[in-house]
């Protein structure tokens, strides 16, 4: 009986390592089918690959602050022609190379990915072999345990061989052990690189967001340029004379804005209907992109030497339908024709306003209540066009959130 109690010791143990292997099977085919493998590249290899990108990156990084640094030095000089070419001129080097750091960047996670997959095939092949050989085990254990222990001594030629053949017995379950604790390990190893690889795709898309972005905002700083250039045919005197009318229209513009969206409130305080009715503000996107090509205050914004830029430029195709953020009144309508600048402003609750400019079609008026997401006017800013002003690159929405009649970050507000 001595041999028949170890043996069904054993047993129990192998049911255990039988219930873990079990628990892992669903674990490899689900990794399998979400992350097929690739390519015949070794880890050593793809470890490599990915050294090489992060020095890549690492260079880029160090000459994106090398330009950002000549851009700081050029600002704090006085405006003329020559310098807002040359800060023209750097912004876009600049964004030439944040472009290649962000391709760079895309390509170093994709090899990270590369390897996780890699990793992760490795595991379930380690997998794989030590359930081929609890099976084996099991098999050796129901055939010693299908015999007596009469039998098992006759079979043997001695005590002596009985007594390794219980040995024997207790090595495998020894080894069967060790093949537990390792299962268990590779079990929290495999879970460890889903996780990784699902925040590495996580990672990947907002790479490749930030690359749309800084693609277009190059786009912009390009125009931006040739704008410039076109405007003052590359006269000094033509150039001051451009920043004086620029900076009047905007400072015409920001007043109106204030002014307006007092005399409105006060208005709607006495009225009938209230703000207050329509709740409390929580903005929508008024336009379906969510490409920022300039931010709000951006140091690298086209005209910064003119204004800072009190909004969010959000990319938008010409003729987009735009929509209300929020619930509000309508307080002002600007029509600035195919010359002028075209925008709506409409008030909210707790102190809000939002103003959207370059527009190229309107369809509300003054004195009306919209709702949040009805379409108020259609996106324009292609220059020469309805709307869109004289400082405009390209299509856009010009978005800004005013509180108090304060410019502040409409992205610290929008979801």
């Amino acid at each position: 009986m001595f041999l028949t109690k170890h043996t069904k010791v054993i047993k129990i143990a192998m049911v255990f390592s039988l219930v873990a292997l079990f628990c892992f099977e669903p674990v490899l085919k689900t990794l399998a089918e979400e992350n097929p493998v690739g390519g015949d590249k070794t880890v050593e290899q793809l470890s490599g690959e990915i050294k090489e990108k992060q020095n890549n990156i690492d260079a880029l990084r160090e000459k994106i602050n090398a330009y950002e640094k000549s851009l700081s030095e050029e600002r704090s000089k006085s405006s003329s022609l020559r310098s807002q070419i040359y800060i023209l001129e750097t912004q876009i080097q600049k964004k030439e190379a944040e472009i290649q750091l962000n391709e760079d960047e895309i390509a170093e996670t994709l090899l990270q990915i590369e390897k996780t997959q890699d990793e992760i095939k490795t595991t379930g092949n380690n997998i794989d072999d030590k359930q081929t050989k609890i099976s084996r085990f099991l098999r050796e254990l129901y055939q010693l345990d299908q015999k007596t222990d009469l039998e098992v001594v006759i079979m043997n030629k001695s005590i002596s061989d009985f007594f390794n053949q219980m040995r024997s017995t207790e090595k495998i379950q020894g080894e069967i052990n060790d093949i537990l604790i390792n299962l268990k390990e590779a079990k929290v190893k495999l879970e460890q690189n889903k996780t990784d690889l699902d925040s590495k795709n996580l990672a990947l898309n907002e790479l490749k967001a930030k690359l749309e972005d800084r693609k277009a905002n190059l786009e912009d700083q390009t125009d931006a340029k040739q704008y410039i250039l076109q405007q003052t045919r590359s006269s000094e005197a033509r150039y001051q004379s451009l920043i004086v009318e620029l900076k009047e229209e905007q400072d015409k513009i920001n007043s109106d804005i204030v002014a307006l969206e007092k005399t409105m409130r006060k208005k709607l305080s006495v009225g009938s209907t209230k703000l207050e009715e329509l709740g409390d503000v929580i903005l929508s996107w008024p336009v379906p992109s969510r490409v920022v090509t300039a931010t709000f205050h951006d140091p690298d914004y086209p005209f910064r030497h003119i204004f800072e830029h009190p909004a969010i430029d959000i990319k938008a195709g010409q003729g987009t339908p735009v929509r209300a953020a929020a619930s509000g009144y309508v307080a002002r309508v600007q029509n600035g024709g195919k010359k002028g600048y075209s925008y709506i402003m409409i008030v909210h609750n707790n102190g809000f306003a939002t103003v959207y400019g370059h527009v190229s079609a309107i369809y509300v008026e003054t004195d009306q209540f919209v709702s949040q997401g009805e379409v108020i006017a259609a996106s324009g800013g292609m220059p020469g066009t309805l709307g869109a002003g004289r400082l405009t690159t390209g299509p856009h929405l010009h978005f800004e959130l005013r509180s108090n009649g304060i410019p502040i970050n409409p992205l610290d507000y929008l979801p």
